[in-house]
């Protein structure tokens, strides 16, 4: 599993180093604000910008917020066990700043690892400008996360 998280995070890294620059942070509807990477192939999350989503945020300096409460990465990985432990619905959604240290997102993404999290996605930036006063669907890269001892097919 951490090899197909370290994969998708050096393909992430690489297809937005050139853009960051271009683009100003657009934060979604709530929570920290953020400098996403851009992609030009991630998918529409809209559920990510609903006020019971489940999001973490890490800056440019590193700090890590579960919503907009900041945290350790060490207590991370408890409290996203106890928040998914009462949903149905067990998605996560990281917003990790472009210019984070690489370290940083994988300290984040080992946490969550094992906290009960089905399904992950790393929230990206789109290449297309946004339509005048029209509200933006958040997007990104989804990933299936693999409980720990058990081989992907």
């Amino acid at each position: 599993m951490k090899c197909l998280l370290e994969v998708c995070l050096i393909v992430l890294s690489s297809a937005t180093t050139a853009v960051v620059a271009q683009n100003p942070t657009i934060p979604m509807q709530r929570g920290i604000s953020v400098q996403l990477p851009a992609t030009s192939n991630a998918v529409a999350v809209p559920s990510a910008d609903k006020g019971d989503a489940l999001v973490v945020a890490v800056t440019h300096d590193g700090r890590v917020y579960l919503g907009t409460d900041l945290i350790s990465p060490a207590d991370l990985a408890d409290k996203v066990k106890s928040e998914v432990a009462t949903r149905a619905d067990k998605k996560l959604y990281i917003k990790a700043d472009a210019r984070t240290p690489y370290a940083t997102v994988v300290k984040v993404l080992d946490a969550v690892h094992t906290s009960g999290v089905q399904e992950l996605t790393l929230l990206t930036d789109q290449r297309e400008p946004p339509e005048a006063g029209k509200l933006v669907t958040p997007k990104g890269l989804q990933m299936l996360v693999i409980p720990a001892g058990v081989q992907a097919h």
